[in-house]
């Protein structure tokens, strides 16, 4: 704004003195030069302007001599330089010079015919225009340092302000270092910080929830494993507390404690298999499997279980199918999905396998004809010891981890299970898994 303001100040008091001298030189053509002219009030008027200008002007003719010099030093001489010669040539309208604190302007004395007849030289003084500069520049100097402190005390306001909210958020979230997992508190009237408050309640909400599937784990895992052996106690004690104990009972007794020690360890090994898929570091043995062949392996080890209760095991496939997988914990997923199937089957149904593969994925489909799951349990099968008819469960063998291994295995496959089922109707379990594994 400043150098805007100077500029045009400049150039107004420029285009003043070209339209003053333009007068005098109007009149110095119409008295031809004469010096006696130029003694007269022409003088005076050149003189005063000179004055007001804080100035000086020569007035020169054709032949470049000073006619009027207000300095009256260089008057009667000759002057010639670049500037004043192109001016008295025609080359240029006017010229104008910045010397210090002064501007000096050439204006030709030009007649009707378009002629140039002699140039006006105005040395003119723009001390003025510099003290009303400095005058500004104190002005804008006080302007600028207020604008600064009033930034200063806003900013700092507008900071106590965001920060305040910032720093009862902060204050909540170190309530959770000490576990108290409460909702954090919105009340801030910013919506980044209302935004950011709603991502750490869905995060505590997820805790929460992780909190409580591992309490619930925890609890699963002591009541899984201290059952067998609650029941082994109540078998060996039976036992004991008999003197004479007849051979066949002692048999009887000593069979149901082995049922019980392999229920044992068939629980402690699904729930090694379970913690070894859920460690990070677990690495996958990738190999091209032929699926196909994996499949009828399974089938075939399935089927004589599955005949003993007159179960039909029908298997169909599509398409050669070679994926890279890692064989051992995929069997292992398909394994429990086709037990499952015929454990949860009603006597005389069907198991129905099928196999299919796009260009990027190959799907596998185990559908049955048994008790079906109800719509309420579907979203928590998949959970660790989680069990939809618990009696059935155990007489079964089942030990509720099946599914959750399968799962697990088939997220480490980059792949996706889902199923539908209908009580009553049966239930449909499909697997996708990627063809090419990416790491």
């Amino acid at each position: 704004m400043q150098h805007s303001y100077n500029d045009r100040m400049v150039k107004q008091r420029l285009t003043l003195v070209q339209n003053q001298c333009n007068i005098l030189g109007n009149q110095i053509l119409v008295n031809q030069f004469a010096m006696d002219a130029l003694r007269s009030s022409l003088n005076v008027q050149i003189d005063q302007l000179a004055n007001v200008w804080d100035g000086r002007i020569l007035v020169i003719d054709s032949s470049y001599k000073i006619l009027k010099d207000t300095y009256t030093i260089d008057q009667n001489n000759y002057i010639v330089y670049d500037e004043a010669v192109k001016v008295m040539r025609g080359e240029t309208d006017r010229s104008i010079r910045m010397v210090d604190d002064y501007a000096e302007v050439i204006i030709p004395i030009v007649n009707s015919d378009k002629v140039v007849n002699g140039i006006m030289i105005a040395v003119v003084s723009m001390h003025d225009i510099e003290d009303t500069n400095e005058y500004l520049t104190q002005q804008m100097n006080i302007i600028i340092l207020l604008f600064t402190m009033l930034a200063i005390m806003a900013a700092f306001i507008i900071s106590r302000i965001s920060v305040s909210g910032l720093s009862k958020l902060n204050g909540q979230i170190l309530s959770l270092n000490e576990g108290h997992l409460d909702k954090l508190n919105d009340s801030s009237r910013y919506k980044e910080y209302i935004e950011l408050t709603d991502s750490f309640n869905v995060l505590l909400s997820k805790m929460q929830v992780l909190e409580d599937s591992r309490q619930e784990f925890v609890s699963n895992v002591s009541h899984e494993l201290k059952t067998p052996i609650t029941s082994m106690k109540v078998l060996a004690d039976s036992l004991l507390l008999q003197e004479e104990v007849p051979n066949e009972m002692y048999r009887e007794f000593m069979s149901d404690m082995v049922e019980e020690i392999d229920r044992e360890s068939k629980i402690i090994n699904d729930l090694l298999t379970l913690v070894k898929m859920d460690k990070k570091s677990s690495a996958l043995n990738i190999a091209s499997v032929n699926i196909n062949a994996l499949l009828e392996l399974l089938l075939k080890r399935i089927k004589p279980i599955a005949a003993k209760r007159n179960i039909e095991v029908v298997f169909e496939s599509f398409r050669e199918v070679v994926g890279e997988v890692d064989e051992v914990k995929l069997t292992l997923a398909f394994s429990n999905l086709i037990e499952n199937a015929v454990k949860y089957n009603n006597d005389g149904g069907s198991v129905y396998v099928s196999l299919n593969a796009d260009h990027k994925f190959f799907y596998v489909k185990v559908q049955d004809t048994g008790i079906g799951i109800p719509e309420d349990c579907q979203s928590q099968v998949f959970e660790r010891f989680y069990r939809v008819d618990k009696a059935r469960s155990r007489d079964t063998g089942g030990t509720g981890l099946g599914l959750a291994i399968t799962r697990n295995a088939v997220l480490m496959h980059k792949g996706a299970i889902k199923l539908y089922s209908e009580p009553g109707e049966g239930t449909t379990f499909t697997v996708r898994i990627p063809l090419k594994y990416v790491n």
